[in-house]
């Protein structure tokens, strides 16, 4: 790799202009720089210019406003790039096991089984269906069961259909005996 250092360097006309220098060169005005006040220190960027096989890093003395720009690209990209080094990235079509050819795709299971929830839903849509249809408490037990409120819901049933709660007891032996055949009589 070879460095390249360019410094502003007063020019006779009075301006500056970047010029190459040594390394040494460079090193003293990093020095001087550290003892400065923000305002009046010297900012330098480095750029790598791939020739062929070689690389030519540069380091160039820029403006406050250049550096900051440069430093949070720099900043970003090498948190990333060290943050790709804890991770491997993988082919979802690579073969995980040679002699049995399981592609990485084929072991990985979906977070969410689509199909599964639409049989669910079909499932349970029909079940509501039937039991409205056998008697139109057991919708509502079937709610209260589904909400995880078997036991305390019987207080409420009773009330809403004007029951004593040895009844709604009574219809909750029917109603899980009825959800117990139907679910038998389904096929999955």
């Amino acid at each position: 790799m070879k460095n390249t250092y360019l410094i502003n360097k007063p020019q006779k006309d009075g301006k500056a202009a970047l010029c190459a220098v040594t390394a040494a060169e460079w090193l003293a005005a990093v020095n001087a720089n550290r003892y400065l006040p923000t305002e009046h220190r010297r900012y330098f960027i480095a750029d790598c210019i791939e020739e062929g096989k070689e690389i030519d890093r540069m380091i160039i003395e820029v403006s406050y406003a250049e550096y900051k720009k440069w430093n949070s690209r720099h900043t970003i990209t090498e948190r990333s790039r060290k943050a790709g080094k804890e991770y491997q990235f993988l082919s979802l079509n690579a073969v995980l096991n040679e002699t049995d050819d399981i592609t990485l795709l084929e072991c990985l299971r979906s977070a969410e089984d689509m199909e599964a929830a639409v049989i669910s839903e079909m499932i349970m849509d029909e079940l509501k269906k039937q039991l409205f249809a056998w008697k139109p408490w057991a919708v509502d037990l079937l709610a209260y069961y589904l909400a995880e409120k078997k036991k305390s819901c019987t207080a409420a049933m009773a009330k809403k259909y004007g029951v004593s709660e040895q009844v709604i007891r009574k219809y909750k032996r029917q109603f899980e005996k009825f959800v117990k055949n139907f679910f038998e009589g389904v096929s999955f």
